[in-house]
């Protein structure tokens, strides 16, 4: 497996006057991601950072929509990703061309924004799900939480990890009648591997759900991250 390490810190940034305030774009080549954040921003306090993963497809304008008034709503900064590949590079076995430039758009915001570094999380759609599981899991350091729609599989980088990395908390929501990731089958046997790792799991089932995320998902998923 390709490794899943993100090599990025969080640091006070050197050129805060320069932080541009709503969307802005963030571009490597072809590469792009989307920072929202709120209207204006204080340079003395340090904002979590949640990275917003979309599913197969990319629905990245789709999750800007619905991201669009968190920033403010929430005291934070929204990364809304693109995969370069219709998905995750991952999930197609591809090279490391999302992780790499993910790396580069953490120390594009570090060296603007003042990110809180106990308050990083991934929150993720379908293959964003699994994407932020992996990740995030993956990297313990860096990412304090993870929040999945329907994840599909779990794969963890173990070579990254220390006996004595602290352990993400987990937040998951499944449709219990989603017929392409079937409940009993995906959803179930994903809790019971968490449970087994030793993961502060929270498990939420939507009762007849199919394969299209509840409209409390985000908002609790944000509400049980940010408080």
């Amino acid at each position: 497996m390709t490794s899943l390490a993100l090599h990025a810190t969080p640091h006070t940034p050197a050129r805060r006057e320069e932080a541009a305030t709503g969307l802005v774009t963030i571009t490597r080549g072809e590469s792009r991601a989307f920072l929202l954040t709120p209207k204006a921003i204080d340079p003395e306090r340090a904002y979590p950072l949640v990275t917003v993963l979309h599913g197969a497809g990319r629905q990245d304008e789709l999750l800007i929509r619905a991201t669009r008034d968190d920033p403010d709503r929430r005291g934070a900064l929204f990364l809304v990703g693109r995969s370069f590949h219709p998905t995750w590079d991952l999930i197609l076995g591809a090279d490391r061309v999302d992780l790499d430039f993910f790396e580069y758009a953490y120390e594009w915001i570090y060296d603007r924004y003042l990110v809180d570094p106990a308050r990083q999380a991934l929150l993720g759609y379908s293959d964003g799900a699994s994407y932020a599981l992996a990740v995030g899991l993956s990297n313990p350091r860096l990412f304090a939480a993870v929040m999945g729609w329907a994840a599909g599989f779990l794969a963890i980088d173990t070579a990254n990890l220390t006996a004595a990395d602290p352990r993400p908390r987990v937040f998951l929501e499944y449709g219990t009648a989603d017929p392409l990731f079937p409940f009993a089958q995906v959803a179930l046997p994903m809790r019971a591997a968490l449970e087994r790792l030793g993961y502060d799991l929270t498990f939420r089932a939507d009762e007849g759900g199919a394969h299209w995320p509840s409209r409390e998902f985000q908002p609790a998923a944000l509400d049980w991250f940010l408080g």
